[in-house]
């Protein structure tokens, strides 16, 4: 996994997170997989989003945590 997220990709996933709150996974979010999770991942350690998180047991991480697997009922904070 690339570990660089754009502020424009945060963006983009934070405005498709807020047209609809709750109901948002990953699978719902356009564009690469990979990318949405490592930009949900960093929403989430902004503050900016809750939801039910699944942590990717498989990948070391970071020294920001681990990586996610799944993410669903985004909603902004």
């Amino acid at each position: 996994m690339t570990l660089e997220v754009t502020e424009a990709l945060l963006d983009s996933v934070l405005q498709q997170i807020a047209a609809n709150p709750g109901t948002t996974a990953i699978c719902n979010l356009a564009g690469e997989r990979e990318q949405n999770l490592l930009a949900v991942r960093e929403l989430r350690r902004r503050g900016l989003i809750s939801g039910i998180f699944m942590d990717d047991s498989t990948e070391p991480g970071d020294h920001h945590g681990r990586f996610l697997l799944d993410a669903a009922r985004l909603k902004p904070l």
